[in-house]
């Protein structure tokens, strides 16, 4: 295997492994600067005068700013090309790669059988290939403030990246996560996943509170944890993308563009803001740590109700997408997609609106290039659903949840970590249930994970009981407990009563009935003038009540 660095895309005659500038391949004016270290290259592999792009990588040589001057300097130039031969350059002791994603080392998976695999890896002087060498190449200038610049996530490729590449890698099963680093007087708060259960998997954790006991906070502590804006005590597992949904107008999250602001302030130098730095620049700064926000915000950071139409519109031809990317899958998302969506509306056809006014039913263009799809869509229309030729009129609830199901399933991809910020705001039981059953299907496919903010006993019923954490406040602070019985598949109104403190909640009815049975002698005569108007548990509370009374009366004679 043959590896060569190549000042244009135009190298398809010459087979074998070639490092492009990611400028040359993005169409960049200049490559990409990490505070004064040029390192950043697209890599392709060539074969049979076909081109493969197998992602983004950072190639660092020791005691150099700018590796392509290496690789001209010392490299063989190819005659009549723009080719330089560099295999006798990339040796270990002065040469350390790593790729800027994990799907870099899936695609390396995918193209490569498992001893290619590993010639590539010992070519490109993979970090994680040669961990041995972990300790001399943290002193090398450049190494932190570059390869490892998004920290724990360029860390977890290092250990993993390998066994990804090889197809030997399985995401942990268990995790548990304990958060002590929360401001102000909460509780330790810990999340338990675990996908090794073969009923009530818990991939998904809630949190469960009273309005103002911290539940948001809890959420954004953990987005700012994940992405590294800041820094705790926590050890995380590697997540390959944190999704947040959250439809609140009032929500505070971060979106994609307030995330890469945020990790630039940190991690750029004083003096130097994000101003000074072009668009396309500051979003290349989360390629190494994927995020996405799903919510009223748009590109632009500005609230917007329109906006979760044509995100909607966009997310059915991403979904479209990835189930051409992985036509061999027996899991396609659009079929989940429909299936969860017909939970709440009975429609007929999924479908688009074209910039000429005409539906355009997504299962009929199926197998049609995206790319060609793309070309004809009016995405702010959204999407429509499809009944006997026509168009089906929807509740509020059914739009916010013909917005959320095509975003999730669109975004949530391997070993994702979801945050959800009570999404049950807008939606009926039944939609409640179509978006728990998409999120268990989309978890255990991704071997990914989710933490939900709700007040839903719908939800609860559907994770076991180490998965829930309760919020209470106290005099003393924000408290957390568990569910003292198992939630998993437990009746709606023991959730109601012990989860959710229904029982110590005051009703209005109970108020009223309070006033009506002070003029009844007991409890027979009570129910026979009120148990018509009344359900079972208004009847249970009279009973309670006059039982109240006579253990009184009881105590007061002795």
């Amino acid at each position: 295997m043959e590896f060569y660095f190549s000042k244009t895309k135009a190298v398809t005659d010459i087979p074998g492994i070639h490092l492009v500038q990611d400028n040359i391949w993005n169409k960049h004016k200049a490559p990409w600067d990490d505070f004064g270290f040029i390192v950043t290259f697209q890599v392709l592999l060539i074969k049979d005068q076909k081109l493969l792009a197998l992602g983004e990588i950072k190639v660092l040589a020791n005691s150099i700013h700018d590796t392509s001057t290496f690789f001209v300097a010392s490299g063989a130039l190819i005659p009549e090309t723009k080719s330089y031969k560099i295999s006798s350059l990339l040796d270990p002791e002065r040469i350390v790669s790593l790729g800027t994603s994990v799907e870099h080392y899936q695609k390396v998976r995918n193209s490569f059988s498992s001893e290619e695999a590993e010639t590539y890896l010992l070519g490109i002087c993979d970090a994680g290939y040669f961990y041995g060498n972990y300790d001399a190449y943290r002193v090398w200038a450049g190494f932190e403030s570059t390869l490892l610049r998004d920290g724990q996530p360029a860390e977890a490729r290092i250990k993993k990246g390998f066994s990804i590449a090889l197809g030997n890698y399985s995401p942990e099963e268990k995790i548990s996560i304990s958060i002590d680093t929360l401001p102000g007087s909460f509780e330790t708060i810990e999340f338990n996943f675990d996908n090794s259960r073969t009923v009530g998997s818990n991939n998904l954790n809630l949190i469960i509170g009273a309005n103002g006991v911290g539940k948001s906070h809890i959420l954004k502590h953990v987005t700012e944890l994940v992405t590294g804006i800041i820094e705790g005590k926590e050890k995380w597992p590697y997540f390959h993308k944190l999704v947040v949904v959250a439809y609140s107008p009032f929500e505070k999250f971060y979106t994609d563009n307030e995330i890469s602001e945020a990790l630039l302030k940190k991690q750029t130098p004083e003096g130097l803001r994000s101003r000074q730095l072009p668009p396309a620049q500051k979003k290349r700064l989360l390629k190494v740590n994927k995020y996405s926000y799903i919510g009223f915000r748009n590109e632009s950071d500005k609230f917007n109700l329109d906006w979760p139409k044509e995100h909607s519109a966009r997310s059915v031809l991403k979904i479209m997408s990835h189930d051409q990317n992985n036509w061999w899958s027996d899991q396609h998302r659009l079929n989940l997609l429909i299936a969860t969506l017909k939970m709440s509306v009975k429609f007929d056809t999924l479908a688009l609106r074209s910039k000429d006014g005409e539906f355009i039913k997504v299962e009929d263009r199926y197998g049609v290039s995206v790319e060609e799809i793309e070309k004809t869509i009016d995405f702010k229309s959204g999407i429509f659903f499809l009944k006997d030729e026509k168009e089906m009129p929807l509740s509020s609830g059914q739009i916010i949840y013909s917005y959320m199901i095509p975003a999730l399933a669109a975004e949530i991809e391997d070993e994702s970590l979801v945050i959800l910020d009570e999404p049950e705001l807008y939606l009926h039981p039944s939609l409640e249930v179509g978006l728990i059953s998409m999120l268990k299907s989309l978890m255990q496919e991704t071997s990914s994970y989710a933490i939900v903010a709700t007040h839903s006993a719908i939800l609860a019923r559907e994770v076991s009981q180490d998965g829930i954490q309760i919020l209470h406040s106290s005099p003393v602070g924000t408290v957390v407990t568990s569910p003292i019985f198992e939630t998993y598949g437990e009746s709606l109104d023991l959730i109601l009563g012990a989860a959710f403190d229904d029982y110590q909640t005051p009703k209005p009815f109970q108020r009223s009935l309070d006033k009506e049975i002070e003029n009844f002698k007991d409890v027979d005569e009570a129910i026979k003038a009120l148990g018509e108007h009344l359900g079972d548990e208004a009847l249970g509370y009279i009973a309670s009540q006059f039982e109240l009374k006579e253990a009184n009366i009881i105590f007061e004679d002795e």
